[in-house]
């Protein structure tokens, strides 16, 4: 072979060889990948809706059978002259009933008992409440004992609580007496058949059992303000009262509106205690709407009457609730 002659094997497999491709990049594999054609999406599915409305079924049921039909009944009976015995007679009266509850004088009664009860029972709770709060915000240890104690009056059962006050309060037995005539009270107070005193022995277990709540709710307000704020509020020379009143009851404003209107709702229902201690007496100088309501539908067998009241105070209670929630939120 010479030299310069060209290697035929060579050049021949070299010109049957095609062209060498460029390899195509990443981006163009992947853009040309076949991709899956896409699920049309909407934003409600049949099938979860369909699913969480079956399991709010049971939910709705219970609500309709132990709420929703008794408040309808409730209101029907209201506009009807209603006799549980004797159903057949039941007639349509229109707002007669509302008539009769609104001008009846033991209602009125019962209706500024009730207030009286609200108005002294529910401030002197929040004031103890925050007071104790406060004490409890400033401590570290011990807290969590102190709370436990709060609770107590909590476990009991509102009926247990009366009677056991109720003995308290006994005339001869009573333990409250008996240190009085240590003290040098020869003749102590009958603090649930004297008139005057009777609605106030009332309030009185309603403050003792009830102070608790306030306590752990402002307690929980204030633990839950950021100490920065009185940190600023100390550099620039504020005093307690002055942080207390710029500080502290702002930011603790929601709270007390909530602990407020659960607090005050309850006590404008009272029944237990006033059931067990006095029965709405002496001479219904304790009776209260609550117990008003119940006295008309099962001793004077009235349930359209008792009916009339009972959504009288609901509204009441609706109008005071708001009436309170726009007052809050103004300040």
């Amino acid at each position: 072979m010479n030299p310069g002659e060209p290697i035929i094997g060579v050049s021949r497999q070299h010109r049957s060889c095609p062209p060498a491709k460029a390899l195509p990049s990443m981006a163009t594999q992947t853009t040309d990948m076949p991709r899956p054609a896409a699920k049309p999406t909407s934003r409600f599915h049949m099938s979860d809706g369909w699913f969480g409305f079956t399991i709010t079924i049971p939910a709705l049921l219970i609500m309709l059978v132990v709420f929703i039909f008794p408040l309808l009944f409730s209101l029907y009976t209201s506009l009807h002259r209603f006799e549980i015995t004797r159903p057949d007679r039941t007639r349509f009266i229109g707002l007669e009933n509302y008539a009769t509850i609104l001008q009846d004088s033991d209602f009125q009664r019962a209706l500024g008992n009730t207030l009286i009860y609200v108005v002294v029972a529910v401030p002197i709770e929040f004031a103890i409440g925050l007071v104790l709060a406060l004490a409890l915000a400033t401590i570290t240890r011990g807290r969590g004992m102190f709370r436990t104690l709060l609770v107590i009056p909590q476990m009991l059962a509102p009926a247990v609580m009366a009677l056991m006050w109720k003995f308290m309060y006994n005339d001869e037995l009573g333990i409250i007496n008996h240190l009085l005539r240590e003290f040098g009270v020869n003749r102590p107070p009958l603090w649930l058949t004297d008139t005057p005193l009777a609605l106030f022995s009332i309030i009185i277990v309603e403050i003792w059992a009830t102070v608790p709540i306030f306590v752990l709710l402002l307690l929980a307000g204030l633990l839950s303000i950021p100490q920065e704020y009185y940190e600023a509020a100390a550099i620039d020379g504020g005093t307690p009262l002055a942080i207390f009143r710029h500080v502290t009851l702002p930011l603790l404003q929601p709270v007390i509106l909530v602990a407020l209107l659960i607090r005050g709702m309850d006590a404008f229902r009272v029944f237990d205690l006033v059931y067990v201690l006095t029965g709405g007496g002496p001479a219904l100088r304790t009776d209260v709407l609550s117990y008003f309501v119940f006295r008309t539908a099962f001793t004077d067998r009235d349930f359209g009457l008792a009916s009339a009241a009972a959504w009288i105070v609901s509204i009441i209670l609706l109008v005071g609730g708001l009436s309170l929630i726009r007052v809050m939120r103004r300040r």
